[in-house]
């Protein structure tokens, strides 16, 4: 195992750049990412140095942003026998995890919301609450869908 940066093709690099463009638009940081882009191109575990030393950025970013990741199921650590080392890849299923994450939000969402217009007594209140407990409730269901969907495709 080598600490040498992994070879990326232009478009490659345009794509892992891209990813890390979406994430910032999505609220995380920018190299998150890009960790996750650079782990869809190169299809294979690849240590926390080795992506460090691609993404040419500091190892403790890569180990924070790895966690976060690792959080939403959409990696994974893994091992090789007989070697020290940890290695990172992409989860076998990471968007059935996104989307169940996804899913279990809403309802969390539409269920507070419910929670508080039970308790505001304003009309103007509960009508905005119950129109946004709807769109948690649709939103839920829709992932429930995709969910069936994904399943039904595997």
């Amino acid at each position: 195992m080598s600490d040498k940066p992994v070879t990326l093709t232009p478009a490659e690099i345009d794509f892992i750049e891209r990813m890390g463009i979406n994430a910032e638009a999505d609220g995380q940081a920018r190299i998150t990412g890009r960790i996750w882009g650079l782990l869809m191109v190169m299809g294979r575990m690849l240590t926390s140095a080795e992506i460090a030393e691609t993404l040419k950025v500091s190892r403790g970013s890569v180990s924070t942003n790895l966690r976060l990741l690792e959080g939403l199921e959409i990696i994974e650590r893994r091992s090789k026998p007989g070697e020290r080392e940890i290695y990172f890849a992409m989860c076998p299923n990471p968007y059935t995890s996104l989307t169940k994450q996804f899913a279990k939000r809403f309802a969390n969402h539409r269920r507070m919301v419910e929670e508080a217009a039970a308790r505001i007594e304003r009309q103007e209140g509960q009508q905005n609450l119950a129109n946004l407990a709807r769109f948690y409730e649709l939103m839920e269901q829709c992932h429930r869908a995709l969910l069936r969907e994904m399943d039904d495709h595997e």
